[in-house]
């Protein structure tokens, strides 16, 4: 690992949260980032200081991706505040069943303590946001969650085609769909979970 290969990374992975138009599976990392324009870069001690730390790719990968998922665009410059991310991403990966569940459970109670309606958990109702969406952006609940949820029902696909989502959400809504193939979670187990959740607001 050396400074320009972590710079690569970074494009790399700047360019999937912040852009439609590229993917880092897709395009397989592909960059066009030469090493004339990161030796022409003030701040590639920066990429180098990152590199001597995090000797393995898997490793500023995340790094990378933690920071993005979390909504800090200036990872390479925000020192104590980028590495709390990179941790909290480590801790959520370690126990994402556990937070899937509570993250549920939280939704659930907030429907019922302001007498909702079940529909409003994840649509629109008169001009309301989902409830699952206000208690991200309040911080009640993990972008990682609204990921998996999104991954089995399309959940965004709606949100996003929504005007007040699309120009006040939009940053947003990219980097929930953008962690699709990052968050990685037990499929059976956790459809299972998300099955009798439905059945419970169901009831």
């Amino acid at each position: 690992m050396d400074g320009f290969k972590a710079y690569r990374y970074y494009l790399a992975i700047k360019l999937h949260f912040t852009t439609d138009r590229f993917n880092v599976f897709q395009n397989r990392g592909s960059v066009r980032g030469t090493r004339e324009a990161f030796n022409a870069r003030n701040d590639r001690y920066i990429f180098e200081k990152l590199a001597s730390k995090r000797q393995d790719d898997k490793e500023i990968i995340q790094f990378f991706v933690s920071n993005f998922a979390y909504g800090n665009d200036q990872a390479i410059y925000a020192g104590q505040e980028a590495e709390d991310n990179y941790l909290q991403w480590q801790k959520r990966k370690q126990s994402m069943t556990k937070i899937f569940v509570d993250d549920l459970a939280t939704l659930i109670t907030h429907i019922e303590l302001n007498k909702l309606k079940p529909t409003a958990i994840f649509q629109f109702t008169e001009n309301e946001y989902p409830v699952a969406l206000k208690l991200f952006v309040g911080g009640k609940i993990a972008i990682e969650t609204l990921n998996i949820i999104d991954d089995m029902t399309g959940m965004l696909d709606d949100w996003i085609t929504h005007p007040s989502v699309r120009y006040i959400w939009e940053d947003e809504m990219r980097r929930i769909k953008k962690l699709t193939g990052f968050v990685k979670y037990d499929k059976i187990k956790i459809g299972k979970i998300f099955q009798h959740f439905k059945e419970e607001i169901a009831e």
